[in-house]
């Protein structure tokens, strides 16, 4: 019995202290509305009390103390109060309400100074202020203080100066707002006044007809409580610039061809209301959250929301915390969207690394990135690799690059101008700023005919830009066996990859090294849609094996479906980037993950890292059509090139039309070559025999073989034909005639 006792005492001790909390709560958020009813009755008490309308116990001796110490200046305390009651109510109604301490501080040395020179003028008589006369106590010591070292006559002086300084600088605070107050009135309506952008965004269009259009009123600006205010500062974003100067290769342009940007700031106003806004729509849906912090970027300002805890009480009275499940808040981005008025949100939960979930929420005014600043940052010099890329900046602002020699291949997909073919094209000016063409060649595939032909001419370039789907095919072969030559050549060095190869033939006198190999293919689809089984076969093999041999790929395609990205290519493309797409589906096929389909275009992407376990939100790089000529320009000039002339001719001439012969012939034409080259005769049954082909076909690809000049012509008595090729020459690319008897 004893033990129920102290167990019930000990509930009904919990609840009273439960419901004292609870009240310390209500008091404390109530805690505005309390001062501003305590100000507005010591106003008045005050105010009764110097006119003698009323008297008591308090208020008489408050009112004479205020007499005796600051005179007639002791009407400025219930005006004071009405004021600072004013401050909170505003406060209360606008969101971006600032106190005006220099107007304040105006204020109040006016009042001082208009005390001290009545009290000089007065003759500085102590017994008339504290009387209450010429100012009281307060004006009868501050003018002491200046009349004893200067003079009487001096702080008669002195004092009143002050006075119209101060008063001064009040007008120059009252004027423009009296100006607004008479627009305002003369307008005919009590508009409140707002920032310019929103009310660029909510002035209604003009209409059409000539009757006139009664203006809609201007939307007050949002009204937030004052509990979820914040009231974060943004730092200046600090210039990235290495700790050492930069110092590039003779050989290699300046970086001045490039051009340089700085990020425009987000204003700290528009980060304390979206902060604001954030904790009050989820507090509305009964998820209390704090937002703890916030990185801005160029295009998107990341919050950094922490999950509270929701308080309920269970069936025996006792109360139990619950905390805020990571799943909830990402069930209401479209919520936080429509408070936030902005397009999209991606929310990510939780940020690797961190104890709270990232809210990413479109900058209004998103910031242009440069490609010279990333490449001038520490994160890219930091970089020890000739293929270093500058990818762009994170939500944080910080400069982001990787090594596309340690990716080893690069897969980028999104949808029609959502920024693959500008990334591309910053990626290829990137590398060719940091490399020459005897250490980097480039292969540039573009079916879509306009985006990369501006690179035609560049000395890095094989050939030029092949447009054309019935050549790419062969140009992807040509890559294949570019692939074998060169790892024939490191079996005979001992050499495991490019690097170590090159290291040996420089060691030996008269070695020649080998470049580095990039091919860049803006559409993946068209080459899919054309000749998928070759396409896909080719770079399935250039992307498991090409790595050692210095060969590095660079693939865009805007449909990322899986009749395109396969298996098998996304398999061995373990860098990937993704740009907006449609759905959540085709970002899974990029990135194994939702979340592309909330990017909002124009460069914005998620970089999926080989290494990384999530993808990192990022605005790609922006290279302008002019830093593009300078580069061009620059390499023309320095190799005396003639503008739009290939510096190499495309060494896949030879395959393109060995393939073109073999394909007006019969398929099996270079089978056929290779055997009666490897046996020494021909004859119809040799190759009907061999090839496990009929006779007729047979009797045909001798016809051909003798068109060739393969073989002569045919003997009595079925003897076999000679063969009047070696095993060195091709017929298919001398075009050798039969020879005449």
């Amino acid at each position: 019995m004893g033990r129920k006792k102290s167990e019930g005492k000990g509930e009904r001790a919990d609840l009273a202290g439960g419901a004292a909390w609870a009240l310390v709560e209500q008091l404390w958020r109530r805690a505005e509305d309390l001062a501003i009813l305590l100000l507005a009755v010591a106003a008045l008490l005050t105010f009764l009390g110097l006119a003698g309308w009323t008297r008591g116990a308090l208020i008489s001796p408050w009112s004479e103390l205020l007499r005796r110490w600051m005179g007639w200046g002791a009407w400025s305390v219930p005006l004071a109060a009405l004021l600072a009651m004013g401050g909170l109510v505003r406060r209360r109604t606008v969101a971006d309400f600032q106190v005006p301490w220099l107007y304040v501080v105006a204020g109040e040395g006016l009042l001082v100074s208009l005390l001290a020179a009545h009290a000089a003028l007065g003759g500085l008589s102590l017994e008339a202020a504290e009387s209450g006369a010429h100012g009281g106590l307060i004006g009868w010591a501050i003018a002491t203080l200046v009349a004893e070292p200067l003079g009487v006559g001096a702080a008669a002086v002195v004092f009143p100066a002050s006075s119209l300084f101060f008063a001064a600088l009040l007008l120059r605070g009252a004027f423009p707002l009296l100006r607004r107050g008479w627009a305002r009135r003369s307008a005919g309506g009590a508009q409140i006044p707002m920032p310019i952008a929103q009310a660029a965004e909510e002035t209604p269009a003009p209409s059409r007809s000539h009757a006139p259009v009664k203006p809609k009123p201007i939307r007050r600006a949002r009204e937030l409580p004052h509990a979820f205010r914040k009231n974060f500062a943004v730092p200046k974003t600090p210039q990235e610039k290495p700790s050492k100067p930069i110092v590039r290769d003779r050989n290699l342009p300046p970086l001045d061809l490039l051009e340089a940007g700085q990020l425009s700031p987000v204003s700290a106003k528009e980060i304390n209301l979206a902060a604001g806004i954030i904790e009050k729509t989820l507090a509305d849906f009964g998820l209390p959250v704090s937002v703890v912090g916030f990185r801005t970027g160029p295009s998107v300002t990341q919050f950094a929301v922490q999950p509270g805890f929701i308080e309920h009480r269970g069936a025996n009275g006792q109360r139990k915390r619950q905390k805020v499940r990571v799943s909830q808040i990402t069930a209401l981005a479209n919520d936080l969207a429509l408070a936030l008025s902005a397009p999209r949100i991606r929310i990510e939960a939780p940020v690797p690394g961190q104890s709270y979930v990232g809210v990413e929420v479109p900058n209004r005014r998103p910031s242009l990135v440069r490609l010279r600043p990333i490449m001038e940052s520490e994160a890219f010099l930091s970089i020890a690799s000739p293929l270093a890329i500058a990818l762009g900046r994170d939500v944080a602002g910080q400069a982001v690059a990787a090594d596309l020699a340690s990716m080893p291949h690069l897969l980028i997909a999104g949808t029609t101008g959502s920024g693959k073919s500008v990334c591309i094209t910053a990626l290829t000016t990137c590398l060719v700023m940091n490399n020459t063409p005897e250490d980097l060649q480039l292969v540039m595939i573009d079916p879509k005919m306009v985006e990369l032909v501006r690179f035609n001419g560049l000395p890095h370039l094989l050939g030029k830009v092949e447009t054309e789907l019935e050549r790419i095919v062969g140009v992807l072969r040509w890559c294949t066996v570019e692939m074998d030559r060169r790892y024939r050549l490191l079996e005979n060095a001992q050499a495991r990859d490019l690097q170590a190869y090159n290291r040996k033939m420089r060691r030996r006198k008269g070695g020649e090294t080998l470049p580095r190999l990039v091919i860049m293919i803006d559409e993946l689809a068209d080459l899919m849609m054309m000749a998928p089984d070759q396409t896909e076969r080719t770079l399935i093999r250039l992307a498991q094996m090409a790595r050692a041999t210095g060969i590095h790929l660079v693939v865009a395609t805007q449909r990322p479906s899986t009749d395109v990205v396969t298996g098998l290519i996304k398999a061995n493309f373990p860098a990937r980037i993704s740009f907006a797409v449609a759905s959540s589906v085709d970002s899974r096929v990029v990135l194994d993950t939702p979340g592309a389909e909330t990017l909002l275009g124009k460069g914005d992407m998620l970089y999926l890292a080989a290494e990384a376990p999530s993808p990192v939100r990022l605005q790609g790089a922006f290279v302008s059509d002019l830093e593009i000529e300078r580069v061009v320009e620059y390499w023309r000039k320095a190799y005396q090139m003639e503008n739009g002339q290939p510096a190499h001719a495309p060494p896949w001439e030879e395959l393109l039309a060995r393939q073109a012969v073999i394909d007006e012939h019969d398929e099996i034409i270079e089978k056929a070559i290779a055997l009666v080259k490897e046996v020494g005769h021909a004859s119809a049954s040799m190759l009907q025999r061999r090839l496990r082909i009929g006779y007729p076909r047979a009797a045909r690809l001798m016809d051909e073989l003798e068109e060739l000049g393969v073989v002569g012509r045919a003997r009595a008595g079925g003897k076999t034909r000679e063969v009047l090729i070696d095993s060195e020459s091709d017929p298919l690319l001398n075009g050798q005639a039969p020879p005449e008897d």
